[in-house]
C-alpha cells in the first residue's frame, strides 16, 4: 500500500510538473503573438519584450530541472520501499518458523506429560510419532537459522571472486559531489558486485543497458553509473550501454 501511494504521488506530481510546463508554452506563445501583432514594425528598445520572454525560459528551465529530480527521488523511494518490504518478509518467516516449532514443542511435551502421568510406556506408534516430532522440530530451528543465509544471493566461490575489492570511501569522496550526494558506498558496492559476478565470474562480455540491468535486479541507477565510470571501473559505448573497464 505504501509502494502504491508513493509511485501515485511521483505520478502526480509529475503531470502537475509536465501540465505547468505546458502553461508556460501556452502562455509564452500567446504573449510572443500579441506583442508581434501589437507592435510597431519597428519598436523601440525600451517596449521590446525579450526581457519577459527571457524569464519564461529561466522559469520553464527550473521547472524541468524539478522534473528532473523528482524522477531520481521517485527511484530512491521505490529501492527503499523494495529494501524495507524484504526485511519484513524475513521477520515474518522468522516468526512463522517460530510459531510452528513452539507448537512442536507443545505437541511434544503434552504427549509425554499424559504418558507420565499415566505411569504408562509408550506404544511404537506413540514412539515413532513423538520421534517424528523430535525430528521435526530440529529441522524447523536448522532451517531457521540457515534461512536468513540462503536468502542472500549466493556468489560462486572463485579465483575470479576473490579478485573482487569493494570500493572504499575514500575512493568514493574522489567523485564530484554533485554525482555522488544520493548515492550510499553499501549500495554502490552490492551494484560494483553485480556488474564484477556478471562479467568477469560468469565471462559475460556483451555491454549492459540500464534496463538490462534492472532486469537481472542490479538495482541499476545514472547515478551509480556514473560514479563508477568516475573511477575508470566500468566504461561506455556510443549507446550509453555499460561494461568493466579492461
Amino acid at each position: 500500500m505504501q509502494r502504491e501511494q508513493l509511485g501515485n504521488l511521483g505520478s502526480t506530481n509529475g503531470m502537475k510538473f509536465q501540465k505547468a510546463e505546458s502553461d508556460l508554452d501556452y502562455i509564452q506563445h500567446k504573449l510572443e503573438f500579441e506583442i508581434m501583432k501589437s507592435l510597431p514594425d519597428n519598436p523601440a528598445a525600451e517596449e521590446n519584450p525579450v526581457t519577459l520572454l527571457e524569464e519564461l525560459s529561466v522559469v520553464k528551465s527550473r521547472y524541468k530541472t524539478l522534473c528532473v529530480q523528482l524522477e531520481k527521488v521517485s527511484i530512491e523511494q521505490r529501492e527503499s520501499m523494495n529494501c524495507i518490504r524484504a526485511a519484513l518478509e524475513n521477520t515474518m518467516k522468522m516468526v512463522q518458523a517460530l510459531q510452528q516449532h513452539t507448537d512442536l514443542e507443545e505437541s511434544r511435551s503434552l504427549l509425554l506429560a499424559s504418558h507420565e502421568k499415566r505411569r504408562l510406556p509408550l506404544s511404537e506408534d506413540e514412539q515413532a510419532a513423538a520421534q517424528q516430532l523430535t525430528c521435526q522440530t530440529a529441522k524447523e530451528m536448522k532451517s531457521l537459522v540457515e534461512e536468513p543465509f540462503s536468502s542472500e544471493s549466493t556468489v560462486p566461490d572463485s579465483t575470479e571472486e576473490s579478485q573482487f575489492k569493494p570500493l572504499t570511501e575514500e575512493m568514493l569522496m574522489t567523485v564530484p559531489r554533485s554525482i555522488r550526494s544520493t548515492v550510499k558506498l553499501a549500495d554502490l558496492n552490492n551494484f560494483y558486485r553485480e556488474l564484477f559476478n556478471h562479467f568477469v565470474v560468469n565471462k559475460n562480455r556483451a555491454a549492459l543497458s540500464v534496463s538490462q540491468m534492472n532486469k537481472m535486479n542490479m538495482k541499476a541507477t545514472d547515478s551509480r553509473v556514473r560514479i563508477l565510470k568516475e573511477l575508470s571501473i566500468v566504461e561506455l559505448d556510443k549507446q550509453g550501454n555499460v561494461k568493466l573497464a579492461a
